[in-house]
């Protein structure tokens, strides 16, 4: 950890919350206390349970943001991947990650070699849609700029749930990369072709090979459209003005009680 913060300006941390005494002991121990660390939820409780298998499994992750919220952490929040199975839980989960005032993070499936599944599919395209589209109406309806940004990230959710292309080009491999945990450097976490390895090679070598420069091909001509928070963000930095404008254009359409 150390390592990486001396690189980094900001570190979140995933986790499914099981490990809550282990959880709470590393952030008391970091001299940073700027680490984020958000807990993934499948919904609320019987949702939640009945996708990850784990009786408890809710209440479990619910009491670790307690306990994080309560030792001061400030960059705290709940994930979410969205599903037909839960995708009715979107909005009261947001509804509970305000009332906490933690941050809500969200994703959508996706099939890759990394999340060992290529079975993922949305079903119901317009239940789920419709349930991101609560999501955006109740993001645009805060007066929290972050929230505005997440509200178009959601849009980009909804081009994904109906194969659309994305709003914004991908840049993986160029701007941005996946660190696996063998030390493999890939495009992201969804093409399977890797740039090398920094177990055999330093990244600079790595980062400016012939096969680096062939994985970015490879991206320039993916059809797989994926939306996801790690390849997106930078992007939208990179073009902030496009999501500025669809905020200008949409919070007034979306909730309309603001702008009286």
């Amino acid at each position: 950890m150390d390592v990486v913060q001396s690189k980094s300006r900001r570190i979140v941390i995933s986790t499914n919350g099981m490990l809550t005494d282990r959880i709470v002991e590393f952030y008391k121990k970091q001299k940073n206390k700027e680490v984020g660390i958000r807990i993934s939820l499948e919904g609320l409780p019987q949702t939640s349970e009945a996708l990850r298998g784990i009786p408890g499994g809710f209440d479990n992750s619910f009491r670790i943001l307690l306990e994080l919220k309560a030792v001061g952490i400030k960059d705290l929040g709940i994930g979410i991947t969205v599903s037909d199975k839960n995708a009715k839980d979107l909005l009261p989960l947001f509804n509970l990650a305000r009332a906490m005032d933690i941050e809500f993070a969200i994703a959508v499936v996706h099939n890759s070699f990394y999340f060992h599944t290529f079975s993922n599919e949305i079903v119901d395209k317009d239940m789920v849609a419709g349930e991101f589209r609560k999501l955006i109406r109740a993001y645009l309806d805060t007066w929290k700029i972050k929230n505005w940004f997440r509200a178009y990230m959601a849009t980009g959710i909804i081009n994904r749930i109906y194969e659309k292309p994305r709003p914004l080009p991908c840049a993986m491999g160029t701007d941005s990369f996946f660190l696996d945990p063998y030390g493999k450097i890939y495009p992201c976490n969804v093409m399977e072709e890797a740039m090398g390895n920094i177990k055999r090679k330093s990244f600079e070598e790595i980062w400016n090979s012939q096969q680096a420069e062939k994985v970015r091909q490879k991206v320039a001509n993916c059809k797989e459209n994926c939306w996801m928070i790690g390849s997106v963000s930078h992007v939208i930095r990179k073009k902030i003005w496009i999501p500025i404008w669809w905020i200008l254009r949409n919070r007034c359409t979306y909730s309309p009680d603001t702008c009286d």
